[in-house]
């Protein structure tokens, strides 16, 4: 597990997961409390601690909140990613860029790679091919930029990461949460805790949407400069 899945992929999901047990366990408060008092549940609750601290269980963690996540960006940014930030500022239509530093970003891809991108012409005709042309010339970008091993760019991108994977996480442990909730309120059990957990939690799920877009606009610029400063004196 390197930098980015500890930071970006196993923070967002172990916080998703100690949340709802939580808000379950809450929910579930007298049952809970019973449990608890009737002396047997020790060794239970040693097999589950080291059932939950396997490295299968985490991975499997990780493998569901990052494929939940993908859920998050085809909303947002259309299937393949062809409306993510950094495809659209590299088209002449977009404007969240300044156009000098867009010019050249696009100089030096031709002069590195000879990729042309189209003009704000063809864009107009052919909006969907300019954008998988501008994907495509993003990905040399990613490449070029990650050979630096900038510290700026990896945080800004493992904090895009964390933002977008706390949302896939939610996907799944906020509405299982909201069901115990609802059965545990039905059976005159949900404590007031768990209901302010609740309403917390789904505030901050909804706070994290905006949050992740805003992180991924920051990581696209970043891109975009980074590439740029790095090739600007060579072309």
């Amino acid at each position: 597990m390197d930098d980015y899945d500890r930071e970006a992929v196993f923070t967002p999901a172990m916080v998703n997961v100690i949340v709802m047990v939580i808000i379950v366990l809450c929910s579930f408060y007298n049952s809970s409390l019973a449990f608890m008092k009737s002396g047997w549940w020790q060794p239970i609750i040693k097999i589950a601690g080291t059932i939950a601290v396997a490295a299968v269980l985490i991975r499997f963690i990780m493998f569901i909140t990052q494929g939940a996540s993908k859920f998050f960006e085809d909303i947002n940014y259309g299937r393949d990613r062809l409306h993510f930030p950094t495809t659209s500022m590299l088209l002449l239509s977009d404007n969240s860029i300044g156009q000098d530093l867009k010019k050249r970003v696009r100089r030096e891809l031709k002069t590195l790679y000879n990729v042309r991108l189209c003009s704000k012409t063809s864009e107009r005709a052919n909006e969907l091919e300019a954008r998988k042309a501008a994907k495509d010339a993003v990905a040399l970008i990613r490449q070029d930029v990650a050979e630096l091993n900038d510290d700026m760019m990896q945080r800004k991108l493992k904090r895009y990461g964390a933002y977008r994977n706390f949302l896939g996480g939610a996907l799944f442990c906020l509405p299982i949460s909201i069901i115990c909730w609802a059965i545990g309120l039905t059976m005159s059990m949900s404590s007031l805790a768990s209901t302010i957990i609740l309403i917390l939690y789904a505030i901050l799920a909804v706070v994290d949407y905006f949050l992740a877009k805003k992180a991924a606009v920051d990581y696209a610029e970043n891109l975009l400069i980074t590439f740029d400063k790095n090739n600007f004196n060579e072309t």
